[in-house]
C-alpha cells in the first residue's frame, strides 16, 4: 500500500468532484481539498480488500472525506456492510493483507451486530464499523416508522445520507431514497425528548459564585440542548456535534446569528459570567418561540414555567427561626 500513498502522487493526482446525496433529496457537488482527494483515494483502494469476501453487501466511505472538508488531522472513515455478521479472522485477515499497523478493535455496540476497529495504514488511521445489512434496515425503521428519537441512531442515518458508495451503490442508494425523507413525527420526537432546560436561576447562581468550570459545564450542555431542538424543528437527522457552523449553515429555522451568538457566550463569560448568562437564557427564550411558532402541536407552557421558576433566595435570616 506504501506506493499508493506515496506523497508526491497524492500531490499530483487530479482533485475530482464528488457527488453527495444530502438531507432533503437535495445532490449537492463538492470540489474536494487535497486532504479530501487522497484519502478518498485511498479508501477506493481498500474497498477491493473488504468485499473480496462474499459475505460483504456494500463498501461506503464517511465522514470529513465525503463533505469535502477533510484537514491534516482527519482520519479515513469506511463503512462495512455484511450479509451475515464478519468474524473476528475474516476483520483481521483485511487489516493483515494490507499491511495495517497498531490495530485497536471494539466490541460489538450495546449488544447489536455493529463493530468497529482503527488500524494504520503507513501511518493513515483508518476507522472501520461493520454492521449487517439487517441492523440498517432495523435502524431505518426504528427511526423513518416508529419515529425513535435515538441519538445513535439518528447518527447511522445521518452518516448515512453523506456517504459516498465504494463498493454496491445500489444499496447506499436505496438506504439514501428512504431516509431523505424526514418524518414530521420524528422532528416533534426530538424536540420533546431535548426541549428540557434546567432552571434559569441555577446558571445565574454559577455566574455569581464565579464557579465557571460548573458554568462552562452547564453552557455546553444547554447548547446542545438548544441545537438539538433546532435539528428537529429543521428535520435534520442528528450528526453529532462537530462542524457546528456547517450544521447551523443548514438550518432555515434558527435564531439569528447563532453560530456566532454560541461561540461569544463562552468568550464574555470570562470577563462577565452573569451576561454570559443571561445571553445564552435569550437564546433560550427564542429558541421557546420557534417551537411554538413552527410547532403548534407542542405545548411548551410546563417547560417555559419550568425554566422560569425560581426558588427563594434569602439576603438575611427569616424573622422566625424554627
Amino acid at each position: 500500500m506504501s506506493n499508493a500513498l506515496d506523497y508526491e502522487q497524492k500531490r499530483n493526482a487530479p482533485i475530482p468532484n464528488i457527488y453527495l446525496h444530502k438531507v432533503f433529496s437535495k445532490q449537492k457537488v463538492y470540489k474536494m481539498n487535497e486532504a479530501t482527494a487522497w484519502r478518498h483515494a485511498l479508501a477506493q483502494q481498500l474497498a477491493p480488500h473488504y468485499s473480496a469476501n462474499p459475505k460483504v453487501t456494500a463498501i461506503v466511505v464517511l465522514g470529513s472525506v465525503t463533505l469535502g472538508c477533510a484537514d491534516r488531522y482527519s482520519d479515513i472513515d469506511l463503512g462495512v456492510f455484511w450479509a451475515a455478521p464478519p468474524t473476528e479472522q475474516e476483520r483481521r485477515d483485511v487489516i493483515e493483507r494490507v499491511k495495517g499497523k497498531r490495530w485497536r478493535r471494539f466490541p460489538s455496540n450495546s449488544g447489536a451486530d455493529q463493530w468497529s476497529e482503527v488500524y494504520q495504514v503507513d501511518g493513515v488511521t483508518v476507522d472501520v464499523r461493520h454492521s449487517t445489512v439487517e441492523t440498517m434496515e432495523r435502524i431505518l425503521a426504528d427511526v423513518l416508522e416508529h419515529y425513535d428519537p435515538s441519538l445513535l441512531k439518528q447518527q447511522h442515518i445521518a452518516t448515512l445520507l453523506s456517504a459516498f458508495p465504494l463498493y454496491n451503490p445500489t444499496l447506499l442508494q436505496h438506504w439514501q431514497r428512504k431516509a431523505s425523507v424526514y418524518p414530521h413525527e420524528l422532528g416533534v420526537a426530538t424536540v420533546r425528548a431535548h426541549l428540557l432546560f434546567c432552571p434559569a436561576w441555577g446558571q445565574e447562581m454559577l455566574a455569581e459564585r464565579n464557579d465557571l468550570l460548573a458554568l462552562y459545564d452547564s453552557f455546553c450542555t444547554t447548547e446542545k440542548r438548544i441545537l438539538l431542538v433546532l435539528m428537529g424543528l429543521n428535520h435534520i437527522y442528528y450528526p453529532g456535534f462537530q462542524w457546528i457552523d456547517r450544521l447551523i449553515g443548514q438550518m432555515h429555522i434558527v435564531p439569528p446569528n447563532l453560530a456566532t451568538r454560541c461561540k461569544q457566550v463562552f468568550g464574555i463569560v470570562g470577563i462577565d459570567p452573569l451576561a454570559g448568562v443571561y445571553q445564552l437564557h435569550e437564546l433560550i427564550e427564542e429558541t421557546f418561540s420557534l417551537v411554538q411558532t413552527h410547532l403548534g402541536e407542542f405545548d411548551i407552557t410546563q417547560v417555559r414555567a419550568e425554566f422560569a421558576d425560581r426558588p427563594k433566595t434569602w439576603e438575611h435570616a427569616p424573622d422566625v427561626l424554627l
